[in-house]
């Protein structure tokens, strides 16, 4: 019985039938992740090694028995150092790039124990995910002119022995009393409403409307507090880093409306009239879904500055002019031509057909 938990009001395939994201589909080593109607579904054969955890961006997968969060700030107030598959996380793929760089910063003597990798029966594909995670935080930490990094070594790790103990027979027994039973159908309801659960009810669509950051995200925040402002700052080509981005919108933006509506964290945003779009790289998770949704494909990806951590600011990407339509009085952005909305243009349209004059 797994303990993975997919929280739909934080799935961007929720947002959009158009969501072309399948990272966690992808990451699962035992293909235990499909979608239903385009929502996640979970099958028995998830064995809760957290490679979804970590590869979603907006955080919307969690274990039940495990909470990422609290454990990162649970290991960086112990006196522990080492983090390992055997000792204290399900496997380190759980832990996103963002959390090892915030490791990083935060604890400079931790160390990755990829000791159980070669012969981990789940190998693929999480170790290259997690080896393409460390060199990931490792160029990022360098780029800002840090020296810490993030520590990988096969320490292989193994928990002590624990005594010799005889079975519990009456433990064991208890499953089977009334109270025992309770317990265990409890138990399974829970997990068969998780699988069952194709509908976004209305918690998950207030969530959609929240437009939070995930709390690594704000981790990283808090560990970059501690960087001082580098002597010059380095550029990224778009494709070399997974968590964050710079946006640029060409001509062809029809201003829609979709994409700042539908980012679910705020990135990307307007004013009261719809008269711009603007763009806070910081926020940004790379979920990609203002480019699966826009019909013009006027958004790309362009090469990403180290500057926007240490000198925030929110990017203008375009300005539109706004006017009132003619016909019902209400804004909208003009191109050209007569000065009617586009719901106006469509009425006016059909309204032809109907009498034919066109």
């Amino acid at each position: 019985m797994h303990h993975l938990k997919i929280n739909l009001g934080s799935c961007v395939r929720v947002y959009s039938k158009n969501s072309n994201c399948d990272k966690c589909q992808t990451i699962c080593p035992e293909g235990a992740i499909s979608y239903r109607e385009n929502l996640p579904v979970v099958s028995d054969s998830c064995i809760d090694c957290g490679g979804c955890i970590g590869i979603c961006p907006t955080e919307a997968i969690s274990l039940t028995n495990f909470d990422t969060l609290e454990f990162l700030f649970g290991f960086l107030e112990s006196d522990e150092n080492l983090i390992s598959c055997k000792k204290n996380i399900p496997c380190l793929v759980t832990l996103s790039v963002e959390n090892m760089i915030a490791l990083a910063l935060l604890k400079d003597d931790t160390v990755l124990d990829l000791g159980h990798c070669a012969t981990c029966p789940i190998k693929e594909p999480l170790h290259a995910q997690i080896m393409q995670n460390i060199s990931e935080a490792n160029r990022f930490l360098e780029s800002v002119g840090v020296a810490a990094k993030v520590q990988a070594e096969e320490i292989g790790y193994e928990a002590p022995e624990p005594e010799e103990s005889t079975p519990d027979r009456r433990a064991f027994l208890q499953r089977f009393t009334l109270k025992g039973a309770v317990k265990s159908k409890v138990e399974f309801e829970k997990t068969v409403e998780e699988l069952e659960k194709t509908e976004v009810t209305l918690a998950d669509s207030a969530n959609i409307r929240k437009k939070t950051l995930p709390n690594k995200r704000k981790l990283l925040f808090m560990a970059l507090k501690r960087v001082d402002k580098p002597e010059q700052y380095h550029t990224f080509m778009h494709e070399e880093l997974s968590f964050i981005s710079q946006k640029y919108v060409n001509e062809s933006c029809d201003n829609c409306s979709l994409c700042y509506r539908i980012c679910p964290t705020g990135a990307l945003q307007t004013d009261r009239r719809n008269a711009k779009i603007d763009f806070d790289p910081l926020n940004c998770v790379k979920c990609a879904l203002c480019h699966d949704v826009c019909e013009p494909d006027a958004i790309s990806l362009v090469p990403f500055s180290t500057r926007e951590l240490f000198e925030p600011q929110v990017h203008a990407l375009v300005n539109f002019q706004v006017v009132r339509c003619d016909e019902c009085a209400n804004y909208f952005s003009y191109f050209g031509g007569e000065k009617l909305c586009p719901r106006c243009k469509i009425e006016e349209e059909e309204a032809k057909r109907l009498w034919g004059i066109q």
